[in-house]
Order: structure tokens, then sequence, then C-alpha cells
């Protein structure tokens, strides 16, 4: 169930989860080009860097949407196959309609590798659906049999995988062709895939050597422009009676880079300060309290680095971007160690994704972590 509207005692800015529109900052560019591509059978992956609302995306172009039925799976906690199609058939049949026994006997006649149960939730008194593969049944039949049974609904289907890139840890190694071979067959059923481990994304849909290379449009999600998200938080803070300086929203977007999740903490603990009345100070202060909060983390952080790896890590945070971090002035400048030392400190800290390269340049993944480094 979606929110439309939050009450004025509520922090609109959400650090997890869909509260309706009201919530949710511009992106209107990209839900356009979701819903033309929806519209012309072309599948889509979403590729961004860690924490710029991917996911928040896809539910609120969900949101919006009547002329097709929205099936959203988060595969994160998924370990296999099995668990893969349990829920997306789970997922699937919540939003085909109601859970009844009038409809679990028409999916259990449609899908008959897998099995249902209808329960009823002690807590909330709601039914509760089970999902499960029939003991010696194939996940490829299941699959087969759940996007046979939705290719036959009478609106079209969308299917959104997020935490795609967790079928790359199954220990069953065709799941990708598996996945492609049901795409390219289905004409009622469009998908959209996304994930939060960019470069792995990157690798399932760009490597010409496997199953889903060139079968999806890509869309890149950048930050949101800063115009966009001024107007918002200033919208926020004025429609609960309180005010807030531009020179302080513009200090904090810059400060978090324009990042989704870095903007929404930082204004999340303005807000909750209660004030009246935010200005730079108050920025300020809430920049300090938050990084000295997050010192013991980022601490360990470095402990669990080589020395190479956290002096290199913390001349790229001092820099801010750094386009070349194997040049040697770079090098010299910050003191650091041999060049193919420095080569191998760079593909380990990208590799685990603590340092990331964009339009060119490398930074620090983790906004506040850049910023504890330079302060450092």
């Amino acid at each position: 169930m979606y929110v439309c509207k939050v009450n004025e005692e509520d922090n609109p800015f959400l650090l997890q989860g869909y509260a309706g529109a009201d919530t949710f900052c511009d992106r209107a560019d990209e839900v356009a080009a979701l819903r033309e591509a929806m519209a012309n059978q072309r599948n889509v992956t979403i590729i961004s860097l860690r924490r710029l609302g991917k996911t928040a995306l896809i539910r609120h172009f969900f949101a919006n949407q009547r002329r097709f039925t929205p099936i959203f799976t988060d595969l994160y906690r998924t370990t296999n196959q099995e668990e893969m199609v349990q829920r997306i058939v789970q997922e699937a049949v919540r939003q085909v309609g109601k859970p009844t026994g009038n409809l679990l006997k028409e999916v259990a006649q449609a899908m008959r590798s897998m099995e249902f149960n209808l329960s009823m939730d002690p807590i909330t008194g709601l039914p509760e659906l089970g999902v499960s593969v029939r003991p010696g049944r194939k996940q490829a039949i299941a699959l087969d049999e759940l996007f046979s049974y939705l290719e036959q609904q009478r609106k079209p289907v969308v299917v959104a995988l997020d935490e795609f890139q967790q079928i790359t840890e199954y220990p069953e190694k065709n799941t990708e062709a598996l996945l492609r071979e049901q795409v390219q067959r289905l004409r009622n059923v469009q998908f959209i895939f996304s994930g939060s481990n960019r470069r792995m994304m990157q690798a399932i849909f760009a490597d010409g050597k496997r199953p889903f290379f060139q079968a999806t449009e890509p869309l890149y999600l950048g930050p949101i422009p800063d115009e966009a998200y001024s107007a918002f938080i200033i919208r926020h803070f004025k429609a609960a009676g309180r005010r807030i300086d531009p020179t302080a929203v513009g200090e904090g977007l810059t400060w978090c880079r324009s990042h989704t999740y870095y903007v929404q903490y930082l204004f999340n603990r303005l807000w909750s300060t209660g004030l009246r009345k935010v200005t730079n100070l108050d920025v300020e202060r809430t920049k300090a309290s938050i990084l000295k909060e997050r010192a013991p983390e980022y601490m360990t952080l470095q402990r669990l680095l080589s020395p190479n790896q956290a002096a290199l890590l913390t001349a790229i945070a001092k820099e801010g971007t750094v386009q070349k971090p194997t040049a040697m002035d770079f090098v010299l400048r910050h003191r650091l160690s041999a060049l193919s030392t420095v080569r191998q400190s760079l593909g380990v800290l990208v590799e685990k994704e603590v340092v990331y390269q964009a339009d060119g340049a490398y930074a620090v993944t983790d906004v506040f972590l850049g910023h504890w480094l330079a302060e450092g």
C-alpha cells in the first residue's frame, strides 16, 4: 500500500522504502524513459552508483502505472535458483489477484511444478501465501510455467528484479542463460533489472560472452539536479511551517555531492532537530556530528586495508576526484609507494567498491568516508 502524502510531523527525507510521490524527488525524465520503454516492449537495465535511488525509482514508477501489472522482486536474500523462483512466483501471485482459494486453484493448475498454501498471519490476520518447488522438479520448468501463466494475463506484466547481480552468487551457473531464454520469448511480460553493484551489473549486460549481452536498454541513473533537490527540500520545510536557508541547502547538496542517500541522510538529520529555522551553522554542526559518529566504523575499515591501500584511499579523498591516480605528480604529491604498488592498490579498492570510477575520474564511494579521510 502506498501513502500519497506524509503528515507534517513525519520526516519527509526517507532513508529506505517508498511512501508516495510527496516524498519522492524529481526523476521525471527517468520515469518517462521507463514508461516509453515498457510501452514499446523494451526491457531495461538500471545502472548507477550505489544508493542513488534505483529501488525507489522502480517503486515510484510502479505506483503511478495502471496499464500493467507490476511485480517487484528483491533477490538480495536469495542464495540459489529455487529461492529465486519461489520469490518471483510469490510476488507474481500476490500482484495478479487477491490470495484466495480460487486464485490458488487457478495458479496451481498453471504451475504444476509448484506447491501453494494459504495461511493467516497470526499478527496481522491477513492471508499469507506460501510457495515451494515440488521435490524433484527443475527450476527451469517452474519458471517456464510461471512466465507462460503471466504471458496469458489480460494486462501486460512488468517484472522488476532488484539486486539482480545476486544470481551470479548462485551455485547453479546457468541462471543467466535460463532467464535470458525466458526474456527473449515473452511478448506480454517486460523486465526491469537493477542492482547495487554497478561493476557486476555492467559485466552481466555488457560482456559479449554472457547471455544478457545487449538484451536490454541501459538506463543510467545520475544524481538528481541540485535545482530540483533544493526546491524539494525547501518545499518540505515550508509545508511544515519551518524555514531553511537556501545557502544552507546548497552547502548540504555540495557536501553530499548531490548523491541521493547522503542528501537524504543529512537533511533527515537536520529535520529531526526540530529547529524552526535551519542555517549554515546548523548544517556545519550536523556534518561534524555525522563524521564523529561514523569514526569508529571508518577506523575499522582503515585497519582492514593494507597500509598502501589506506594511503591511496586517503590521497584520493583529499583530492575529491582524481583523473589519474597513477600519474607521477599525484604519487609524489601524496608520498605514495611505487607505481606498481599504487596500481595494485587501486585495483583492490575498485574491486572492493571502496573507490569507483565514473566520467574518467576516481572518487571515494562513501561520501561521508571521503570527508572523514580528507579532514583526518
